[in-house]
């Protein structure tokens, strides 16, 4: 019989806080902190990130670790994350940190930057500063005849739940290029924007690896095409705003489809 594997873990909270927790599934309790199920301190500070994760062989260590892991001034907290180091002689589990300088490849230290609030990654031997940033997505709500179109995923994260069209854009991509570009290709039709509903903050893991997303969505109108699912995609929906479906992908897109239903609403 296979043992359980526990984790402390410490994430990071959208007003800048610390939580710290215990748990045998990171990825589920992380999505349950982000839909206002875990605590009533996070639920007020959302969305919250995964920054550090330790392991440990059975609940009882764990919970004294998380212990004395809350009592840890926050710098420590964040440099213990950043730098990946073992806590309270269990290993690190993720997510995995940049350990090299992407421009000279020497190893990366923890340090606080003068006037900063945390800690960042700094070259030990070019200097560098590795700044990790959000990165930038689009999407597009586009409505035909009253009606809403969403993408059933094909691909994880979030397979065979439905979406949004959108996606990543392109380095030096204008958002508004970007949204037209992605709706077209993963749905073959053809939209006009028409305005913007507003800007959104949410994580995304992929190989392993998570990260910060800023999601930018826009308003539109279906003019023309032909629908043609993409290969990430599993099939078409259009859906009126009482009809929606439940099983929705990501945290903030239930957000952003609450929003453009009050707005269409009046």
């Amino acid at each position: 019989m296979k043992q359980t594997q526990w984790y402390v873990y410490l994430l990071r909270c959208s007003d800048g806080s610390l939580y710290t927790g215990v748990t045998t599934d990171l990825e589920r309790r992380v999505r349950e902190h982000n839909r206002g199920r875990a605590s009533r301190y996070t639920a007020g500070r959302r969305p919250v990130r995964l920054v550090g994760a330790w392991g440990f062989a059975d609940r009882a260590s764990a919970q004294r670790a998380e212990a004395r892991l809350r009592r840890l001034p926050r710098l420590e907290k964040e440099r213990l994350a950043m730098a990946g180091d073992p806590f309270d002689g269990a290993p690190f589990c993720g997510p995995l940190p940049h350990r090299f300088c992407p421009r000279c490849g020497a190893p990366l230290e923890v340090a606080l930057r003068p006037g900063a609030d945390h800690p960042v990654q700094v070259c030990s031997a070019c200097g560098r500063t590795h700044y990790r940033n959000a990165k930038p997505c689009v999407g597009v709500l586009a409505t035909q005849h009253g009606r809403l179109l969403l993408v059933r995923r094909a691909i994880e994260p979030f397979r065979g739940y439905w979406d949004i069209p959108g996606g990543f854009l392109e380095e030096g991509e204008h958002p508004e290029r970007g949204a037209l570009r992605e709706v077209r290709e993963e749905t073959g039709l053809k939209v006009r924007l028409t305005g913007l509903l507003g800007f959104y903050l949410d994580r995304y893991v992929y190989q392993g690896e998570q990260g910060i997303t800023l999601n930018i969505y826009f308003l539109g109108e279906v003019v023309g095409g032909e629908e043609r699912p993409a290969d990430d995609a599993v099939a078409l929906g259009w859906f009126t705003p009482d009809r929606l479906p439940r099983r929705i992908a990501f945290d903030h897109v239930r957000e952003v489809l609450e929003d453009w239903r009050r707005r269409i609403e009046g």
